[in-house]
């Protein structure tokens, strides 16, 4: 029925309040007048059958321009003038004050307030004052211009039956429309109020990365030039320099690439390009970079990926996940530790395994580390980070129709688990190179 009635009426957001209790009102006017139609056809009022039928083509005019032209002005006018012109003629040819029409005449009074535009509203309360009482003088001056309809009382008893009834009707739809649109609007301005929210923590976010996490950095790489060139240094302390400024703009950068990233993704959307990939080729070469740098930490980095496994995914996402889940690996674990990265298949699922052996997560954090609640966390050798990377992570793994999860101890270690629709087929086979797959492209905003 909820359905039948939106179709009815029209839905929001494309039809505001106003509009769609208009829609309403026409339509069950236009229901209303036929049934007023066939009600005049029993009781034998034939003058008032012949002016009901052009109002009720105005009405039907009035309905079909507001709900399906969005023409709400020319329709409102159209109709109210159609319907007090039938109040109007109801009136003089339907007993004046002993008929309904002074019922019709503040049902329509109710009807104008309800939908008129807010720049008209004036106009017409005064104007349908104006009528009623223009009318009510008429007929207390000239008594006989007023015609007298009823056959006998039964007539009188079922017309007025019938307006009551129908006042009940439009009356019950009216403000059955405006209490369901009240409720509809209250839950959209609810959820504005919360995405309004989680932008402004985004906001709050994005400005702490700037003012501090992304400052730091860059100011330990300008001390670090400034030491190497205003002082004389010994070749072995311009190495340590050299090798802890390169470490901080590896660091920096790739900061600057996560929050790229997340800005781009938060802005504009990002395009999903799912193709069909040979796992250890796609993360070729982000191990061998990430083996250099763990290195450097002295923590060993073991790849043990399985050779033709293949699995449906965005090559540069998947690359962003792992690069940085390496990376926090890497962070968290001290010189002499080891990671290990490597898959499994479990059904029609591929998970790519990342363990170390670091510090852990501790567990009053787990809860919160896919989030911006979560503050950064230097590393064990005070590697700066800004909080972003596992919220990539979590969202560019679902874009690829993946899922991510974590175990976690604190001073044993943690290992993540991303997982991916195996590539059956692929798999089967052994191809031995990597096919794009047609027309599985989407943009996620």
């Amino acid at each position: 029925m909820r359905s039948i009635g939106t179709k009815i009426i029209g839905e929001p957001p494309g039809f505001p309040l106003e509009a769609r209790i208009f829609n309403a009102i026409c339509f069950i006017s236009f229901i209303g007048l036929f049934a007023g139609i066939i009600n005049n056809v029993l009781i034998g009022a034939r003058l008032m059958v012949m002016v009901m039928i052009p109002v009720f083509a105005c009405v039907g005019v009035s309905y079909y321009f507001a709900r399906f032209k969005k023409k709400l002005n020319g329709s409102f006018i159209l109709y109210m003038i159609a319907t007090n012109v039938l109040i109007v003629v109801n009136f003089k040819y339907n007993s004046g004050i002993n008929g309904p029409a002074l019922l019709i005449f503040l049902l329509s009074y109710f009807l104008t307030i309800s939908i008129v535009p807010r720049n008209q509203i004036w106009v017409w309360i005064v104007f349908n004052i104006a009528v009623v009482i223009s009318l009510l003088f008429i007929q207390y001056l000239y008594p006989g211009f007023i015609t007298n309809t009823y056959a006998d009382a039964k007539s009188r008893f079922l017309d007025f039956g019938f307006v009551y009834a129908l006042m009940v009707v439009i009356i019950f739809i009216v403000t059955s429309t405006i209490r369901r649109s009240y409720h509809a609007e209250k839950e959209l301005v609810e959820q504005k109020a919360s995405e309004l929210e989680i932008a402004n923590d985004t906001k709050n976010k994005l400005f702490s990365i700037l003012a501090h996490d992304l400052r730091s950095p860059l100011a330990s790489i300008q001390n670090y030039l400034e030491i190497l060139s205003e002082f004389k240094l010994e070749e072995d302390e311009k190495s340590s320099i050299k090798k802890e400024l390169l470490n901080a703009t590896q660091h920096t950068q790739q900061m600057l690439t996560n929050l790229l990233s997340w800005s781009k993704s938060q802005m504009t959307g990002v395009t999903v390009n799912l193709e069909q990939l040979n796992l250890k080729e796609a993360l070729q070469s982000t191990f061998s970079i990430h083996q250099t740098i763990a290195a450097e930490k002295g923590i060993l980095l073991a790849d043990q990926l399985k050779n033709c496994v293949f699995i449906l995914a965005d090559t540069d996402m998947l690359q962003l996940v792992v690069r940085n889940l390496i990376n926090n690996a890497i962070k968290f674990t001290a010189p002499g530790g080891e990671i290990v990265i490597s898959n499994d298949i479990v059904g029609d699922k591929c998970r790519i395994i990342i363990k170390d052996n670091g510090a852990g997560i501790p567990v009053e954090k787990q809860s919160s580390i896919f989030s911006l609640k979560i503050s950064s966390t230097s590393g064990t050798k005070n590697e700066k980070g800004v909080g972003l990377g596992l919220v990539l992570c979590k969202e560019f793994t679902e874009l690829q129709n993946g899922e991510i999860m974590f175990e976690s101890m604190k001073g044993v270690g943690t290992t993540f688990y991303i997982v991916f629709d195996l590539v059956r087929e692929a798999n089967d086979s052994n191809i031995p190179e990597r096919e794009k797959l047609t027309g599985i492209k989407r943009t996620v905003h």
